[in-house]
């Protein structure tokens, strides 16, 4: 399929998608009803806005993903998606994941290339509520990272979600206190793809399926 096809398709399953629990739960650490009732007990969770960026690169459709420095804090080294907290300024989330995306790698984009959203996700250790946008470009970016935010851009063919071999479990760090814990997880390059990140990746796979 020509991306300018599968773009259209995507906007239009985007524009109907609904919140996917059984998708989710699969990459999920732990039952997704305990990040509900955490969330339920937290009365102002920090909002975030982080972006699925797709893109064109050499006619297939890839994704970016970042990885965090290492530092003293619950998400040091982790795969994420480029975004992070609102701000006073936003104007809203979107405009959180907008800004957030240039700052962190370099790519400015503009509402226009919103698809749309899937659905929020609670990260307990961070209390973070997280919204993810899903933005598409017709080109392949270039990507200029900020060292301080991102240690290392990870440019990702969508079909290699499609590949089952890579969905795997096993044990990461927790935090910087030498706590581990067994997780499933999208092995990626060798990168372990698990959390808030592998929740939302397997619920934009299902709506690619």
């Amino acid at each position: 399929m020509e991306f300018s096809a599968f773009k259209i398709r995507l906007h239009k399953k985007i524009g109907t998608h609904r919140y996917n629990h059984e998708a989710q739960q699969l990459m999920a650490p732990f039952k997704l009803g305990n990040r509900t009732e955490l969330l339920e007990m937290n009365n102002n969770p920090r909002l975030g806005g982080v972006l699925i960026l797709v893109f064109n690169k050499g006619g297939k459709a890839y994704l970016s993903l970042i990885r965090r420095p290492e530092y003293d804090g619950v998400h040091s080294g982790q795969i994420a998606f480029p975004g992070g907290q609102k701000d006073d300024s936003d104007s809203n989330i979107q405009e959180t994941a907008l800004r957030e995306t240039f700052e962190e790698v370099g790519v400015l984009l503009k509402p226009e290339n919103i698809l749309g959203k899937i659905s929020q996700v609670y990260i307990p250790p961070s209390k973070f509520l997280v919204t993810p946008f899903v933005a598409v470009l017709d080109e392949n970016p270039v990507f200029n990272k900020d060292d301080f935010e991102v240690a290392e851009v990870l440019e990702v063919p969508l079909s290699l979600l499609f590949d089952d071999s890579i969905i795997k479990s096993g044990t990461v760090d927790i935090g910087s206190k030498g706590m581990k814990m067994t997780v499933p997880y999208f092995d990626v390059f060798g990168h372990k793809v698990w959390g808030a990140t592998a929740i939302m990746l397997s619920e934009f796979k299902a709506i690619l399926q």
